[in-house]
């Protein structure tokens, strides 16, 4: 088998590449990924730019990897060779990696830099672009996966709601059959002698409050169902906003990379444009537009102190 490549070519950072695969598949792209001292086959994680090397991960958890220019510059931040590491970003931009909940397999990566959040397209055949193709075919399920991904976060929550009761439930039968067989234990604690501390009492004065007569009210159920129940309905609130994140960022994402895609033809076009009319024009024009192109692509000479 060979790891799985997610790739895109960013018009400032250049060619992204995020592969996963075992330690020995990673190793034919990157010579000097750790090999370890265990022949776990578990997923790990590479992520090059330009074809340097930026981070090694040994699982796929959740993480953010900073792209900034001063980080991607700065060798010394790059992980040694042998070595795992990586820079966690805070700010953009940065490179973010979302796994399934057994961080068995990479859902998403997205490249967020400034106000653009662009998603990488999935390797072929990878459980990842199965997803991707299904969200594309089905306007439902381009509602659904988000959301349930969002839900997932919060997803204890419902657990604790459905089936509470019925955990509840189970264990105090249980209790009341065995506490049938348990023997009654009488334990006599020692009693304490605690001393007396008589406090002084403090006089303080009165405030004539206002009486105020409000008028009554009755809440109906589900606001005291939601007043005693905060920690379960909150996560799954917070869940539903980071899946409707999603799927507007998924919007987002696809209209930047026809954006991308587009001038991308255009120089393409107008490179070839440049060519057709070098072949065309006479020998000797054509010599001289070859040189004074390749004088324009040849570096600026620096001179020495």
């Amino acid at each position: 088998m060979t790891a799985e490549t997610w790739s895109i070519t960013h018009p400032s950072l250049g060619r992204i590449e995020v592969s996963t695969g075992t330690g020995r598949e990673l190793r034919a792209l990157d010579p000097h990924f750790p090999q370890g001292k265990s022949t776990s086959d578990s997923p790990r994680l590479l992520v090059r730019i330009g074809g340097t090397v930026i981070a090694r991960k040994k699982s796929l958890s959740n993480t953010k990897i900073d792209l900034s220019e001063k980080t991607l510059d700065d060798s010394g931040k790059r992980p040694d060779a042998g070595e795992y590491g990586h820079q966690e970003a805070v700010l953009k931009p940065f490179l973010e990696i979302e796994s399934n909940w057994a961080d068995s397999w990479i859902r998403s990566i997205t490249v967020r830099v400034r106000d653009t959040a662009v998603l990488l397209d999935a390797p072929a055949g990878s459980r990842a672009a199965k997803r991707q193709q299904a969200m594309e075919r089905s306007a439902f399920k381009r509602w659904l996966y988000p959301l349930l991904g969002g839900i997932g976060k919060g997803g204890w929550a419902l657990g604790v709601i459905v089936l509470g009761p019925l955990i509840v439930g189970l264990l105090r039968r249980l209790w009341q059959w065995l506490s049938q067989y348990l023997p009654d234990w009488e334990i006599n604690l020692p009693s304490i002698p605690w001393p007396d501390i008589n406090l002084p009492s403090v006089n303080l004065p009165s405030i004539p409050w206002p009486d105020i007569n409000l008028p009554s009210w009755d809440a109906p159920w589900w606001v005291g169902f939601l007043a005693e129940y905060s920690k379960v309905w909150v996560p799954v609130l917070i869940g539903i906003g980071i899946g409707i994140v999603a799927i507007r960022n998924h919007r987002r994402s696809e209209q930047t990379k026809r954006e991308w895609e587009e001038k991308q033809r255009v120089r393409t076009d107008a490179a070839r444009v440049k060519v057709a009319t070098a072949l065309q024009a006479p020998p000797v024009n054509a010599a001289r537009a070859f040189h004074a192109r390749i004088e324009q692509l040849r570096p600026p000479c620096t001179e020495s102190p």
